[in-house]
């Protein structure tokens, strides 16, 4: 049974540099997925709510995405003021 992971997220005020070390560090951390988790989707606005846009992730194993992810919130602490995440399972 698969699992869905919405994952809105908010950005912090960036310079541009930091912004474009946010995206290099989103490039390098993309390739860290488990095997069984995938990122479905990359969506850059959220219109009607404080977020700045949404991922989408599909897993097989609830587990390999939840282990990724505590991992994943440290690193990217520092660019991300504030996540929101629904799941979801397909029948």
């Amino acid at each position: 049974m698969s699992t869905a992971f919405l994952v809105f997220y908010k950005y912090r005020s960036m310079s541009t540099d930091d912004a474009q070390k946010a995206s290099n560090e989103w490039r390098e951390l993309k390739k860290t997925l488990p095997e069984d988790v995938e990122l479905i989707g990359e969506y850059n606005h959220a219109w009607g709510t404080e977020y700045n846009g949404f991922l989408l992730f599909q897993a097989e194993s609830a587990d390999s995405f939840f282990d990724w992810w505590s991992g994943f919130k440290d690193k990217i602490r520092w660019y991300v003021e504030k996540t929101h995440t629904i799941v979801a399972r397909k029948r």
